[in-house]
């Protein structure tokens, strides 16, 4: 009996001991759901607490675009940033923020950039005849001194004279790349016409560029084609005039120079003639009917004009002689004007006579080109 109630109390005091913990176990659960809300709480408003940080200003951002620019040797790039800031400051935007530091920090490394950068001619093709293609290419090379920039991350342009649809003069714009080794170069497609110019490269960069900075990197190639008209036969009719302002009515001294310096440069089947009255009026249909009655058909082009004493003066290094000519070039056969030019030489030298001799021959070396290229 005894045995069999000790068995009893022992299976109550268990039950009553798992209750206790049971019970004990539920309660502290239940404590430590509101102990993680409040530390969560607590994170929370710690959080809050903290100041956020500040949005870099705009001139910081731009100088650190820019550096990495510099650092990348990244022209363009480089030039983008410095356009956006100018847009920046220009614009009408409320509440701007001042970069004008900034600015001034990028606008100073352009200019450095652009002291550092400049065209070398590689090669230029020599003149060649209307009609007919260069036998080479125009090439350059644009050369960093001292290595800020990389010429062959750049795309470069080369501007150039044509003819248009129209038949008039005027240029075309291409945009190239350098080969392997950086050189530049343009074949250029042959031109219809005579003319003496230029064939300019620059770096493909906004045209305000070269409008800001005046130390833009450019170079200009002989741009050369000469008349396909040195053998057609012609003739010269140049009107001198003292230095009282009268005609010289024969023996031009500026028309045998002329034809001094065609004959130099492969002209043939040209001469001297008269057309006084004709030239001196200015009546250029006058010029034409009396060359043609002349000439006939033997003459394809006529050159004419005056040469006129602008200044005739003593100075202290001797006299001083200005000539001032008035020339064009007409196509008799075909009755149309090919060009019209004004030239001015001036030469100063120990005595008159060689001052006026000196002038007139430099005259005749000019005019004899603007023949050559310009017919």
């Amino acid at each position: 009996m005894k045995l069999i109630f000790s068995i009893i109390s022992l299976a109550v005091f268990m039950a009553a001991s798992s209750f206790v913990f049971a019970s004990g176990s539920i309660e502290n659960t239940q404590n430590d759901v509101p102990a993680a809300e409040a530390e969560q709480q607590n994170e929370t408003e710690k959080t809050a607490e903290q100041p956020k940080k500040a949005k870099p200003s705009k001139s910081k951002t731009m100088l650190k675009a820019f550096n990495k620019a510099v650092e990348e040797r990244d022209y363009i790039a480089g030039l983008e940033i410095w356009q956006n800031a100018k847009d920046y400051i220009n614009s009408e935007e409320e509440n701007k923020e001042d970069i004008s530091e900034a600015f001034s920090t990028i606008e100073n490394t352009i200019n450095e950039y652009l002291n550092d950068v400049q065209f070398e001619k590689v090669s230029v093709p020599p003149a060649t005849t209307k009609g007919k293609a260069f036998k080479s290419a125009f090439s350059v090379k644009l050369v960093s001194k001292t290595g800020m920039v990389n010429p062959q991350n750049l795309k470069y342009t080369v501007t150039y004279p044509i003819i248009d649809a129209e038949g008039k003069k005027t240029t075309a714009t291409q945009v190239l790349e350098p080969s392997e080794d950086g050189t530049i170069e343009f074949t250029s497609p042959a031109y219809q016409g005579a003319i003496s110019s230029s064939a300019t490269f620059k770096v493909d960069l906004p045209e305000i560029v070269y409008t800001d900075f005046e130390n833009t990197p450019t170079i200009d190639l002989p741009y050369l084609v000469a008349t396909n008209m040195k053998a057609s036969g012609g003739s010269i009719a140049i009107v001198d005039f003292t230095k009282a302002g009268k005609p010289i009515t024969s023996n031009s001294e500026t028309s045998s120079a002329v034809l001094t310096e065609l004959i130099k440069k492969g002209f043939t089947r040209i001469g001297n003639c008269d057309f006084v009255n004709e030239v001196v009026s200015k009546n250029d249909a006058a010029v034409q009917r009396s060359a043609v009655e002349l000439f006939g058909k033997s003459v394809t082009y006529l050159i004419y004009g005056t040469v006129k004493y602008d200044t005739v003066e003593k100075t202290d290094a001797g006299f001083h002689v200005v000539l001032r000519a008035e020339l064009k070039a007409r196509h008799i056969l075909q009755n149309k004007e090919l060009f019209a030019t004004t030239i001015i030489s001036e030469a100063t030298e120990k005595s008159e006579w060689a001052a006026i001799n000196a002038a007139r021959k430099k005259l005749a070396y000019t005019a004899s080109n603007q023949v050559l290229y310009g017919m």
